[in-house]
């Protein structure tokens, strides 16, 4: 591989330096066109309002301009239509009355059905009187007006109304209680909600309450409250609802959360493809189950700018599928590399060749630093004492104090470790420490050394990420010693090779969490495997380089393992590479593969060596002020702004970069090779520090 001297640069100076787009399975990189404005509309007219309104219109028309109507004929009249209009919601409530006695029997039928005749008699009676209490609020309502109208201030006793609610006796069969739940749903006419919850003996069991108190909905319902207990999901609507997410400097979980506030929702009905970084403008694609259109399109309110959002939902549509975590073809990156040499030190003409050859010949396709962490312990050294079953160290490297942690975290930590006092230690750490706090917890139930079981008390996901991040330092450590050992240019004898346009991420790279230059610490689940006998032997289609297929392949088509327990190893020296470092980490992934634990499931992988770019486009700009964007934003576009052309002249230079990478491939790996320089954490703050003294001189 040529190599074309680099220079340095500054990357993510600015959160609108870094601009990702996410790329659909069918290859359409997602950008946000269609934002739908919301604002409130006017409140309606009350129905005896408008009766009365008509009514009087028709006895205008009467009259038809040739006499004066006398005002005791405008009362009488009146009167005659607030009687009708009596007449009319009495009826109306009598119809309703019936339809809600006549489901409480069909309620009735369907519970016997499922949970025999005692239980259904009993769900009868509190329906009944439910009916009852709602028919002699509705009356006293009604009575309880004064003559202009105006409702009175509810007494002390409306005001501590009581709720009521039904509770089943405990059922053990899934079956049972999810057909519960459905007869609840459908025969309650929206009057009641079931949930699950702990009676007075602390045993689960299912409850069914009014779906309003004091004149208010529920917030506290279940899912199946939220989404249907008024308004069943439309028999030809699909079940998931696709909507684009732009955001800006946001973590794509907190966004979720706000997401299902406003929607009514669990947030665990939203799925996407990824996590995107927070330090970032990124658009990506997600759904949500059962979640309505119209709802979701009032988080962009009218009356503000565009640019005031932190961000934007819009492209709804409903889609038969939800997105599983991995189902994207990879991220269109585009980067503003601010800072850059002088002319004097670098031409404008060698920063292109730098780019061109560059696009030619790839990078070395690392696994990026998030993927362990930015704290004093590394996350693959908590993954390094897991696959060593060595629990106590698990939890001391967990909670020791690390450099980078706040004063007040770190002065926590050490605490713990001088007195072990859990509660204390709870209370100082922050709610985002899930993984330190999960530990305490486990800690605090089971007893200060039962190590394993409070381990377990940690999210799967974090327990996962901790031992894909082994793995990935161990590839790491390997890919570095494969190009240094053995040629650049080429495949060598012992290699394992599958060809690179036939790499599927799919299934070969199976512990990405969700595409790189994601939010590691707050990656999503794993997708599930895939169950094709294929996808299930993660070597089906590793090929061996031999002396007779050694010019059949290319460096491109080179892959490393991932270590695991069912995994292919080069016959070469690196497979005695491998092995010494796994002897000398006091790991072996064979004797994990009977393990029960899913942060022991590890097959094994494969990963190429060498990645390139792809649809690689860029431009140097030249400009004054250092806080205006350089790069064209989804708002830039709506708004129909262009972005920031090169200002003539300009004191500063900076290389706008535009790239696609597959999934599993880490920009801030790619642009490393670029630049030749450390993506480390330090040095980018160190060139951030001389750029701001720079500005301010």
């Amino acid at each position: 591989m040529p190599q074309v001297g680099g220079f340095h640069g500054a990357t993510k100076q600015r959160y609108s330096d870094f601009v990702v787009r996410e790329v659909a399975l069918d290859g359409r990189v997602v950008t946000l066109t269609d934002v739908k404005r919301w604002a409130p509309t006017a409140k309606a007219p009350k129905v005896s309002e408008v009766f009365k309104h008509k009514v009087f219109a028709l006895l205008d028309d009467a009259a038809n301009d040739k006499m004066d109507i006398p005002q005791p004929v405008h009362t009488l009249v009146g009167k005659l239509a607030g009687r009708l209009l009596g007449v009319f919601n009495a009826n109306k409530r009598a119809r309703v009355l019936r339809q809600e006695k006549g489901d409480v029997q069909k309620l009735k039928v369907a519970i016997a059905a499922v949970c025999g005749q005692e239980t259904a008699l009993k769900v009868e009676q509190f329906m009944l009187r439910l009916v009852d209490a709602q028919v002699e609020a509705d009356e006293a309502k009604r009575l309880n007006k004064t003559k202009n109208g105006e409702e009175q201030v509810k007494t002390a006793e409306e005001k501590k109304e009581a709720e009521t609610a039904f509770f089943f006796p405990p059922i053990d069969a899934k079956e049972t209680r999810a057909a519960v739940h459905e007869v609840v749903r459908k025969f309650g006419s929206g009057n009641v909600v079931s949930d699950t919850t702990t009676n007075s003996d602390g045993v689960s069991v299912i409850r069914v309450r009014r779906v309003m108190v004091g004149g208010k909905k529920r917030k506290d319902m279940d899912q199946r409250g939220r989404n249907n207990a008024r308004a069943p999901w439309p028999k030809n609507r699909p079940d998931y609802l696709q909507f684009v997410l732009h955001k800006r400097n946001m973590e794509t979980n907190s966004i979720m959360m706000q997401l299902a506030k406003a929607m009514n929702t669990n947030v665990s009905t939203f799925t996407y493809a990824g996590t995107k970084d927070k330090r970032g403008i990124t658009t990506q694609l997600c759904t949500v189950y059962r979640g309505s259109k119209e709802r979701l399109e009032t988080l962009n309110r009218a009356g503000r700018e565009l640019d005031s959002f932190n961000f934007l939902v819009g492209n709804a549509t409903y889609v038969s599928e939800r997105l599983n975590l991995g189902d994207l073809r990879g991220n269109r990156f585009s980067l503003a590399i601010r800072d850059l040499p002088g002319d004097a030190t670098i031409s404008d003409d060698q920063i292109h060749e730098a780019v061109r050859s560059w696009s030619e010949h790839g990078f070395i396709n690392y696994f990026g630093l998030q993927r362990f962490g930015t704290k004093s312990v590394a996350t693959h050294e908590i993954g390094r004492a897991i696959l060593q079953r060595d629990h106590k160290r698990v939890v001391d490297l967990l909670l020791s104090p690390q450099e980078g942690d706040a004063s007040k975290i770190r002065e926590a930590r050490q605490a713990f470790q001088e007195d072990q006092d859990v509660g204390a230690a709870l209370k100082a750490l922050p709610p985002y420490l899930i993984a330190e706090r999960a530990v305490l917890q486990g800690l605090r139930v089971h007893g200060l050394t039962s190590y394993a079981t409070a381990i377990q008390s940690v999210p799967r996901h974090l327990r996962m990420m901790y031992s894909h991040s082994y793995q990935s330092f161990v590839w790491n450590s390997v890919a570095s010693e494969r190009l240094t050992q053995f040629s650049r240019d080429a495949p060598v004898v012992g290699d394992l090779v599958i060809p690179h346009e036939k790499m599927t991420e799919d299934y070969v790279d199976e512990n990405e969490e969700g595409g790189a230059d994601g939010d590691e610490d707050d990656a999503a689940p794993a997708k599930k495997a895939r169950t094709t006998a294929e996808a299930s032997r993660p070597d089906s289609n590793v090929t061996l380089v031999t002396a007779e297929n050694l010019n059949q392949f290319s460096i491109y088509d080179v892959v490393l393992p991932l270590p695991g327990y069912s995994i292919t190893y080069p016959e070469n020296a690196l497979k005695q590479l491998y092995e010494e470092i796994m002897k000398a980490d006091g790991v072996d992934f064979q004797a994990l593969e009977r393990a029960t634990n899913s942060e022991y499931h590890l097959p094994g992988s494969y990963r190429h060596v060498l990645r390139k770019p792809v649809d690689v486009e860029h431009e140097l700009k030249r400009y004054n002020d250092p806080t205006v964007p350089l790069l064209e934003t989804d708002i830039d576009r709506l708004a129909g702004r262009s972005a920031q052309a090169s200002v003539p002249d300009g004191k500063s230079r900076a290389l706008c970069l535009e790239f696609q990478l597959g999934p599993s491939s880490y920009a801030t790996m790619a642009v490393r090779e670029l630049l030749k320089q450390s993506s480390n954490l330090d040095v980018q703050l160190q060139l951030r520090q001389k750029l701001n003294a720079k500005e301010s001189k």
